[in-house]
């Protein structure tokens, strides 16, 4: 499996505006995924808007597809100059490829439904960092997404995962899955 960086870009959250507009007057919204996400299998995802004023709503999701759904979350907005210029800088981080607001909403609630079927909750900030979809609908998305690796749960330990969260990781997974029903790997720190 190839190593994945996970990088921290350190915003601080704020509130989504209660009303971003009516669905028609909504401005159109950019979503970008990591090219190889399911081929690693973790990765940050944005989704972005234009927002009245000159500023720009964004939420970030680290997405792991492959066992526990939304790892990290947070929604913060920003002036357009300071948007266009972190933009970039995800970009070389990873490469990033867009995908439609639809598809965005669908993968990150499917990653989200996926982890709570194996018993793990979204992180403490989800839930606010997901108001960036708005009106969004996924039904307008036909792409089915696979979870999973190869049919099965796949936990890879993160860098900040203490043993005892890794322990009780892999616990869960033999509780819902059964002893050869799930993988994992943890990495030495």
């Amino acid at each position: 499996m190839a190593s994945h960086k996970r990088r921290s870009y350190g915003w601080g959250a704020r509130k989504l505006p209660q009303k971003i507009g009516q669905p028609e007057q909504a401005p159109i919204p950019e979503a970008l995924v990591p090219a190889n996400l399911f081929e690693v299998g973790i990765g940050n995802l944005f989704f972005s808007r234009p927002l009245p004023g000159g500023r720009v709503a964004v939420g970030c999701f680290l997405l792991d597809v492959f066992c526990l759904g939304v790892k990290n979350a947070l929604m913060s907005t920003m002036p357009r100059d300071e948007y266009a210029r972190r933009r970039r800088n995800w970009s070389t981080a990873e490469t990033l490829q867009p995908i439609s607001a639809a598809c965005f909403r669908k993968l990150v609630e499917g990653g989200v439904a996926y982890a709570r079927d194996l018993g793990f909750s979204p992180h403490r900030d989800y839930a606010e960092a997901s108001q960036v979809f708005g009106e969004v609908e996924t039904t307008a998305c036909p792409t089915r997404f696979e979870y999973g690796h190869e049919g099965k749960p796949f936990y890879v330990s993160g860098p900040h995962e203490t043993a005892r969260q890794v322990e009780a990781i892999v616990e869960q997974l033999e509780r819902c899955k059964g002893a050869g029903n799930y993988h994992y790997l943890v990495v030495a720190q």
